[in-house]
């Protein structure tokens, strides 16, 4: 018998915030303790069991943080050892996570190796659950039927690659192209919301076709002529410098169809010249999504050095670029785990997950962006109904 969704959820929550106090409990120790041996060291603490701490300390998602735990018993001397070198608010936190590992022990499992067997077997093989796919779907219906509004499909790619002007940020250039979308009267208008602060020089957004060719050391917001509906750039009306928003209303169809073409190069910071224990990239649910595919496109150099990660989450989240953690936002992961995985690009994309209008839409951001699609490697992940009003995330956590 697997982990239903529930019991996945809580373990992935509790793993999660697991990892976030071993990282301070890490921080807060002498700087001869930043390897094995010396945390090993320092503490008279068995050397594999602090092999297994730093590995839950880099353990790329919740579950992974629970493969890589030490025992109970461990724990318990952990504990013991750190007591004398760490302030008392993070001890008390430490001890209780200690203890709610072992509470969530005794309710899932005989002991940890059968544990670990479980989440084993589920990371090899996801459990589908169909009647949380068809949850999702009264959502986005009903959610649809409300609010008078909904896309059919949202597809978007980010690259990610280090500015070669400028070494402290990295280049970020997106494509978030929405299809199907549905207006109904009296909805809001259509937004696009973007995250780079907004430029005092603002003008609309500029026209993009497939001879454009994007500056990589300026902030560009356009509209694809060839992936657009005719008359969208034109239909145009304000933004909103408060919400980094862009205003298109009334449009030029019940149904339309958009694609906006971004390059932001000094808002990621780069992770290979500054302290930055992760990248990210998201794209927030703004209005009913029926389906979500969304790629990120990581520069190799940067790909060896990260693990990856991906996460749902409260729209509201605050992140501060260069600080955040995948574990630091625990707090706000809804019970929604996304598959993410790499596709191949090889071989001019025959044997890509996309279809071949995802691929025309990648070929066209490569051009207008002078990318060598032969230095990246890409994520890809897949959602039905994706969850309105919530953020999906990928992370790189860095070595």
């Amino acid at each position: 018998m697997g982990l239903n969704q529930e019991e996945k959820t809580e373990l992935t929550r509790l793993g999660e915030r697991i990892q976030k106090t071993f990282i301070a409990v890490k921080a807060s120790l002498a700087h001869e303790a930043v390897s094995i041996g010396g945390f090993s060291k320092l503490l008279d603490y068995n050397r594999s069991n602090s092999q297994r701490f730093f590995a839950a300390c880099k353990a790329s998602n919740g579950l992974e943080v629970l493969l890589e735990l030490p025992g109970t018993q461990a724990l318990a001397l952990l504990i013991e050892k750190v007591t004398p070198f760490i302030p008392t608010s993070l001890l008390g936190q430490l001890n209780q996570v200690v203890r709610l590992f072992s509470q969530c022990l005794k309710r899932h499992a005989k002991s940890h190796a059968q544990l670990k067997r479980l989440i084993s077997d589920e990371i090899k093989t996801p459990q589908i659950h169909p009647q949380e796919q068809d949850k999702k779907a009264q959502l986005y219906y009903a959610a649809k039927s409300l609010l008078k509004f909904s896309v059919n499909e949202v597809f978007c790619i980010y690259i990610l690659r280090q500015n070669k002007n400028d070494p402290r940020f990295l280049q970020e250039t997106a494509l978030i192209s929405k299809s199907g979308i549905q207006r109904d009267a009296g909805a809001i208008p259509f937004v696009q919301f973007y995250t780079h602060p907004h430029p005092e020089d603002f003008e609309p957004p500029v026209n993009i076709t497939c001879r454009s060719k994007l500056n990589s050391q300026a902030f560009t917001l356009g509209v694809s002529k060839e992936f657009s509906t005719s008359g969208f750039l034109e239909s145009f009306s304000t933004y909103s410098p408060s919400n980094s928003g862009l205003v298109f209303d009334p449009l030029p169809k019940p149904n339309c169809d958009v694609t906006f073409v971004f390059n932001n190069p000094d808002e990621v910071v780069n992770p290979l010249n500054q302290n930055s224990p992760c990248s990210s990239t998201s794209l927030s649910i703004k209005n009913p999504v029926k389906k979500l595919t969304m790629l990120v496109l990581l520069e190799k150099q940067i790909d060896r050095c990260s693990t990856v990660n991906i996460g749902c989450y409260h729209n509201n989240q605050k992140v501060e670029e260069g600080k955040l953690r995948a574990s630091d936002m625990w707090t706000e992961r809804f019970p929604e785990f996304p598959n993410l995985s790499i596709t191949s690009v090889e071989n001019n994309f025959a044997h890509s997950q996309l279809d071949q209008k995802q691929i025309d839409k990648l070929r066209y951001l490569l051009e207008v962006s002078d990318t060598k699609i032969q230095d990246f490697i890409c994520y890809m992940t897949n959602v039905d109904f994706p969850i309105w009003s919530s953020t999906y995330r990928i992370y790189f956590e860095h070595q």
